[in-house]
């Protein structure tokens, strides 16, 4: 656990996303909560190391499965866009199946404990900024769209650091399963026009960067995009994007998720933006 700045601390060492705790006077508000339930629990019990206090709320900053699925073991409130409460609310009592599989297959030692546990709830909700003041402390939450609908970063104003979500991955390819890529670019331009001071940026995934690692993601998707549009351009058959994806895994030589699992979202990452293209270019052909 690394304090980044006063009363805000992170940990990047986790197996799948980052998660990072708010000390405030009331107690703690976590953002996010690590990927498996070993995890889960020693996140839970070094939060308690920080103050006596119980968790305030916990901060989702998107509705994938590795964010969403050990709520539990910090037994607070959760706080999310209105988009992963409605995701939340779509489980009904259990997590799918497909979602703990591939959970499961990313690290299979660690996913010998996943379970269908039950869904955790919402407590609150919001749809594009919430401003949140707990023990003294304010935090802006605000909508950044595109990696998922209900994708959202955080910002401390007393501190100036930015938590960016999956809008902003590092050491990594960014995940483009769910995507809207063309909101994506537009919440990276917003992240680099940001008003604010900004001290310190806690990506969704990986080490803490700078505003370069924002560009190196908008260049990941616009390429991926540009390809698949010269792609259907030619009129080449949809099967053959998959030979592009060395492109992309080539990217990052020093990544250190399993290469099969990685090569596996990169070529639904391709079938997705693909589909989208088509998708774009039927309503434009129909308008």
């Amino acid at each position: 656990m690394q304090e980044i700045a006063e009363n805000v601390f992170i940990e990047t060492e986790y197996d799948g996303v980052n998660v990072a705790a708010v000390r405030t006077r009331r107690g703690i508000i976590a953002i996010d909560v690590p990927s498996y339930p070993r995890q889960a629990r020693d996140w839970a019990m070094r939060l308690h190391t920080l103050t006596p206090r119980s968790v305030q709320y916990t901060i989702l900053t998107d509705y994938h499965g590795d964010r969403i699925l050990n709520a539990r073991w910090l037994n607070a409130p959760i706080i999310a866009h209105e988009a992963t409460a409605d995701k939340l609310r779509s489980y009904d009592k259990r997590y799918p199946q497909p979602l703990l599989e591939s959970l499961a297959s990313r690290n299979p030692e660690f996913g010998r404990e996943l379970s269908q546990s039950p869904v955790e709830h919402a407590s609150m909700s919001f749809t594009e900024l919430m401003h949140l003041w707990k023990g003294g402390t304010e935090l802006r939450l605000f909508a950044t769209p595109g990696p998922t609908a209900g994708s959202i970063g955080v910002y401390l104003p007393g501190t100036g650091v930015l938590f960016t979500g999956d809008a902003v991955v590092t050491d990594m390819p960014p995940l483009l399963v769910e995507a809207d890529t063309a909101a994506w670019l537009k919440t990276i331009q917003q992240l680099q026009d940001w008003p604010d001071p900004i001290n310190h940026i806690v990506p969704g995934r990986g080490k803490p960067c700078s505003l370069d690692a924002l560009t190196a993601v908008a260049d990941y998707i616009e390429t991926m995009r540009q390809q698949l549009q010269n792609h259907i351009a030619a009129q080449q058959p949809r099967e053959e994007i998959h030979s592009y994806f060395l492109d992309f895994l080539n990217r990052y030589p020093d990544v250190t998720l399993p290469t099969e699992w990685l090569k596996k979202q990169i070529k639904y990452s391709l079938d997705h933006v693909y589909d989208e293209i088509q998708l774009t270019n039927s309503n434009d052909q129909a308008n």
